[in-house]
């Protein structure tokens, strides 16, 4: 173990050796990270705007709280697939509403991880918001967004370690800059989804499989090496798949460029293929089978990603509907999905894969040549992963793209990103050695030079002014939580945006129904009359600022509704909520309840 500099002349040599400028770099590093971070929660983060960031909280906050995997936010569709599981079954598909609702829409990992953030916060940080809602975040969505910094960093030292073994330190160095300066990433950490620690995983795949790549490496040619070493890393390549298809069902179809990475690289691939498969599938099956015992589908509701968003079902329409569909979609309607979101996805995605202009140099050094093998192989692994998960992407986009663009769950071509930025580092250097700069010292201030440059979007949004953490006018989580505090934790309300219901006002709310009253059952009366009775609906500005030509038509019913209850006084013959808060009606919120409760 080496002895820290104790005279002059230790000290001198440590620093030529570089011992203390490693120490001082790191000291530096880590300044001016903490300090980035502590400018970007202040003056850029804001608060959730992403459906399914709120969704996941929501179901974190009820494992934290005692009340299982369950959920506040209830799809429509949900409760369709339980009746009729209930019904294959031969058990009464009555009352399901009356019990905590299981929720089939989520893999379990990053609820349970947000479950154990929140066991170990204070009771009132978890659903509490702060005294100026326009000026501070509720600290819940804060210590979400703090957790998710984390594993941001995390993300950035592996890219580093991964860019330095298989490059060298300068390429690690300035991959894994650039990937801590790119605002997408945070923007990302900031809007509570799990995609940082997804990142995190897919860079933990990346290390497998090199690694898998090099064993026997040092053996002569022909000489199989033992089975153990690349049994453990087969079995760690299915981990990391599993972990992360607990963590967002889509990053399952890694398992494809995986197994034929092993397929192509390794002598024994078809035992190394077997153990990957295998413990994907351990680690997966159980949820799955629980999925199909609760809904008759392996992964529940998420399953209808694929056909939402057709001409049949458009929008979130599958998502509301309290009974199967009369139509589903062809194989001509998937074909004109794909076809038109894979078109916006290279007009809008590809152009600015990963939000860094460093993606560029990934693209122009597809045509440059790599000495090492393994380097070679996870080039093109990266590029057959960005196709396939650019053909799921096209194919699973949902109302969830429309609403945040770009930033969401379903942006799969982020996940790739820390391995775009590595090959385009890659080719930054490449280029930079090809050309006649003289001393290594201008060599390392182009390099920072270009590293400003590639972060100038990030450092851009820490300059004034601050961007105020309130998303208008949609969410307000001040009057979502005040008006949704006169209905009792025992009773459901029925909202446009039951996500915000379930995350600020802790109340179970399900989506409102396709109709308001219809004689086919997908209606308000078919779940208050039969299911559960509703005691309150909150309609925000997504449905009273619908487009007035949607209102006319008569394709959004809901806003129809709106417009007769607050310009005409009017509500359908039987409807049972005829109380309307009047402090609600600002700002297109609108609030009916069953009696007056304040």
């Amino acid at each position: 173990m080496s002895k820290p500099p104790t005279g002059i002349q230790d000290m001198v040599h440590s620093l030529e050796s570089g011992r203390i400028q490693l120490v001082l770099r790191v000291i530096l590093v880590s300044i001016g990270i903490l300090t980035a971070t502590a400018a970007y929660l202040f003056l850029e983060a804001r608060n959730f705007s992403n459906p399914e960031a709120m969704e996941l909280a929501q179901v974190g906050r009820n494992l934290a709280e005692g009340r299982g995997y369950t959920t506040r936010m209830i799809r429509p569709m949900s409760l369709q697939l339980m009746r009729e599981r209930m019904k294959e079954r031969e058990l009464p598909p009555t009352q399901l509403l009356l019990k905590p609702h299981p929720d089939l829409q989520n893999p379990p990992l990053y609820p349970v991880m947000l479950a154990g953030l929140f066991k170990a916060l204070p009771a009132d940080w978890v659903s509490g918001l702060p005294a100026d809602s326009n000026r501070m975040r509720p600290k819940g969505e804060l210590a979400i967004t703090v957790f998710n910094l984390f594993w941001f960093a995390v993300g950035t030292f592996l890219l580093f370690r991964l860019g330095r073994r298989l490059f060298d330190v300068w390429v690690g160095g300035m991959a894994a800059a650039v990937y801590a300066g790119t605002e997408m990433m945070w923007r990302f950490s900031s809007n509570g989804l799990p995609t940082p620690f997804l990142v995190v995983l897919v860079i933990l795949l990346a290390e497998m499989l090199t690694r898998l790549d090099d064993t026997g490496a040092e053996l002569a040619p022909g000489v199989v090496p033992a089975f153990w070493k690349p049994a453990c890393l087969a079995a760690g390549v299915g981990v990391i798949l599993g972990i992360g298809f607990l963590t967002r069902y889509s990053f399952a179809w890694l398992v494809i460029p995986a197994v034929i990475w092993m397929l192509v690289t390794h002598v024994r691939r078809w035992s190394a293929v077997t153990i990957c498969i295998l413990t994907l599938v351990v680690f997966a099956g159980p949820w799955m089978a629980r999925n199909y015992h609760l809904s008759g589908r392996f992964l529940g509701t998420a399953s209808s990603a694929l056909t939402s968003g057709t001409v049949t079902l458009p929008g979130a329409e599958q998502e509301r509907l309290l009974n199967p569909p009369k139509a589903n979609p062809d194989l001509k309607e998937l074909r004109v999905k794909f076809a038109v979101n894979g078109s916006e996805m290279l007009r809008e995605s590809m152009p600015k894969l990963g939000g860094n202009w460093l993606s560029f140099f990934f693209f122009a050094g597809l045509l440059l040549p790599f000495r090492r093998a393994p380097v070679r192989r996870l080039r093109w692994f990266t590029v057959g992963a960005l196709g396939l998960m650019f053909v799921v992407e096209a194919l699973g986009r949902t109302h969830l793209s429309m609403r945040v663009p770009e930033i969401n769950g379903e942006n799969q071509l982020a996940l790739l990103t820390p391995l775009v930025f590595l090959f385009g580092a890659g080719l930054f250097f490449s280029l930079i050695e090809s050309t006649e700069l003289g001393h290594p010292l201008f060599q390392k201030l182009l390099a920072g030079g270009a590293w400003i440059l590639f972060s100038l979007p990030f450092l851009s949004s820490l300059l004034p002014p601050r961007t105020y953490p309130m998303v208008e006018p949609l969410y307000r989580p001040d009057i979502v939580q005040g008006i949704t505090s006169y209905i009792q934790p025992d009773e459901m309300i029925m909202s446009d945006i039951p996500w915000a219901v379930a995350w600020y006002g802790n109340r179970d709310c399900m989506w409102l129904p396709m109709m308001v009253k219809d004689p086919g059952g997908e209606d308000f009366f078919a779940v208050n009359d039969f299911e559960r009775r509703v005691s309150a609906l909150y309609i925000s500005p997504l449905t009273s600022e619908a487009p007035l030509r949607q209102v006319a038509e008569g394709s959004e019913v809901w806003a129809l509704f709106y417009f007769d209850a607050l310009m005409r006084r009017n509500l359908p013959t039987g409807f049972p909520l005829l109380h309307a808060y009047e402090g609600s009606a600002r700002s297109g919120h609108f609030f009916l309840a069953d009696r007056r409760r304040w």
